[in-house]
């Protein structure tokens, strides 16, 4: 059965070459992880400047440039991409998963670029390199002289919020005690010892209810210490403090029954004695 070859095009973005049907697609039709493939040439009697993509387990992927300098920059390209993964991460996983997929979506921290931008589309367009893709078993194109899509801004905000998360760093700037796996680490540590547990938890609560006083004793203290008091100042600090100054009512309410209760057994007990 005679191979046909259709065309598509090609994106490399690290080390992962995409390919699409169409250049205004949305999704790409297929990704090969070449880190994981090694680069070799190929003897094909009817293209001139083909390469192709070999897995010690699964078929080659078999390309076809237009001119020589397509290949020369294509092939350039690839080897980069293979030297600087395996420079990154030495043992590179041999999985099928990790080599090619034509159903499965991208991992999302490595997403495939998208070509629904004005500025995807124009590079798309502006190159009218034709590549060609083989519907049996392996697919075989040409790739197409595009340089690797920036990351789009909420890819760089989304990797910005991990490494303020991992690095202890709110989102306003506040830096925290305790990093998230800090914590799930701190509460994964336990010991064989049930009693020691429970008195380290007690001591935890214990921790965490003097911190929360040691707050309330500081607004409290930034209250009384305003020099000059005012009902627009009290009105405002009840408004920030109200579960503290709840408190405070129903505590000053409780003192006020107990004397009450108090005053009005006294003379009874005074009447009673002989």
């Amino acid at each position: 059965m005679a191979q046909k070859w259709k065309r598509c095009w090609v994106v490399l973005k690290g080390h992962t070459l995409y390919w699409y049907s169409h250049p205004n697609d949305e999704r790409a039709a297929g990704l090969i992880n070449v880190a994981t493939y090694n680069l070799e040439s190929t003897r094909e009697q009817k293209k001139k400047y083909v390469f192709q993509l070999c897995h010690q387990t699964y078929k080659p992927f078999v390309f076809a440039a237009e001119t020589l300098a397509d290949l020369s920059m294509w092939v350039s390209h690839l080897v980069t991409a293979k030297t600087k993964h395996t420079l990154a991460q030495q043992a590179v996983p041999d999985k099928e998963e990790d080599c090619y997929s034509e159903t499965e979506a991208e991992d999302p921290d490595d997403e495939a670029p998208r070509h629904g931008s004005d500025s995807a589309r124009k590079r798309l367009q502006n190159t009218q390199e034709k590549a060609q893709l083989s519907p049996g078993s392996s697919p075989q194109g040409s790739p197409r002289p595009c340089s690797p899509l920036e990351p789009g801004g909420e890819e760089d905000l989304a990797s910005l919020a991990r490494c303020l998360r991992q690095g202890g760093v709110s989102l306003t700037g506040q830096r925290r005690v305790l990093t998230q796996e800090q914590c799930r680490k701190s509460f994964l540590r336990r010991n064989r010892n049930p009693h020691i547990n429970e008195r380290v938890h007690a001591v935890r609560a214990l921790q965490s209810t003097l911190k929360a006083k040691l707050a309330e004793l500081q607004a409290l203290e930034q209250l009384l210490g305003e020099a000059a008091l005012t009902s627009d100042t009290f009105r405002r600090w009840k408004e920030e403090h109200q579960e503290l100054y709840q408190e405070l009512r129903e505590g000053w309410a409780g003192q006020q029954g107990q004397g009450g209760a108090g005053g009005q057994h006294s003379p009874q007990g005074e009447a009673a004695e002989p």
